[in-house]
């Protein structure tokens, strides 16, 4: 068990920086959204709505990784449970946006972008339910496999923020 403890501690900067940057860009796009709020609640911009969500629980569920780690003297199943839960919940969200976004035309998105946008993050949270079944069983080997992990998310919700910037600055479409 200590030596459990005592790896986990050794992610403890890694957690901190990649935690911080997480913040940081969630509250930057809180900030960019609520500047640009009618344009997200028009009714014909319920692809933004699903982007904009899609990129804000990206970061945010980065964060949360980053808090339990930060947790002083984790043990497996204090570890292992909740990272089980936010990778199932994380993937069920994203299977849900996707398909609630493969019923429209998503105009805000690109031809083509829809499936990538989405394919990441499963990827990514599917990892985690396999790094967080290992961690349960006192694995630490796995915790490796996180870095990729938290680094897709970031960079996916990232470049979502980016387009969803790009596209809340265009004109209102005429109908």
């Amino acid at each position: 068990m200590e030596a459990f403890t005592q790896a986990v501690d050794g992610w403890h900067d890694f957690y901190l920086m990649i935690g911080t940057a997480a913040a940081t860009l969630v509250g930057l796009l809180f900030v960019s959204l609520s500047l640009n709020v009618d344009a997200i609640t028009r009714k014909e911009n319920a692809d933004l709505r699903v982007l904009a969500g899609q990129t804000f629980t990206s970061f945010i569920f980065v964060l949360m990784f980053a808090v339990l780690f930060l947790i002083p003297r984790q043990v497996p199943q204090g570890l292992g449970l909740p990272l089980l839960g936010i990778g199932g919940y994380g993937l069920y969200q994203t299977v849900s946006r996707f398909v609630e976004t493969r019923r429209r035309r998503p105009r805000a998105w690109g031809s083509g972008s829809v499936a990538r946008r989405f394919a990441v993050p499963t990827l990514c949270f599917v990892t985690l339910l396999i790094i967080a079944a290992s961690v349960l069983l006192g694995q630490t080997d796995g915790l490796y496999w996180l870095v990729p992990v938290m680094i897709l998310l970031i960079v996916a919700a990232s470049r979502n923020a980016w387009d969803l910037l790009l596209r809340l600055r265009e004109p209102p479409t005429q109908p």
